[in-house]
């Protein structure tokens, strides 16, 4: 018995581990940053980085394209949100069995929709040719 509640234990505490709380991802522009505090949005997140299954591949966004990272609380970067919608990620060395260097995947609605609301007064990045950084 002690064995099936170390268990359970142990996957919940690993599950929860994945959950984002609000303010350990912010959204950050050229000159600031901004934290994301919607608790819909954080499990929007949440299931993107870490869900099971494969992200939606897409296309690259267009040169100059305004572009938006999505750094941890902190600091260091977790990806980049871009394109005219903000609804195409970029991922950086997460979970690397699930993303892949220099691809770009949808990024699921309801965080892209957060992401436009926050950055409405923050000056946008703009995409560029160079390389993403290293990871997986």
């Amino acid at each position: 018995m002690a064995l099936v509640v170390a268990a359970v234990l142990v996957c919940c505490s690993a599950a929860t581990a994945k959950d984002f709380g609000p303010g350990d991802l912010r959204v950050c522009g050229a000159k600031r940053c901004v934290p994301i505090e919607n608790r819909d949005a954080l499990r929007s997140f949440s299931a993107f980085y870490y869900g099971g299954g494969r992200a939606t591949v897409v296309r690259k966004p267009r040169l100059g394209a305004p572009a938006f990272e999505i750094r941890f609380r902190n600091g260091s970067a977790a990806g980049i949100v871009a394109s005219a919608k903000l609804d195409l990620a970029r991922v950086y060395g997460l979970n690397c069995g699930r993303f892949r260097r220099g691809r770009w995947y949808r990024l699921p609605t309801r965080a892209a929709r957060e992401v436009r609301r926050l950055t409405v007064r923050l000056t946008p990045l703009r995409v560029t040719r160079r390389a993403p950084p290293r990871s997986c």
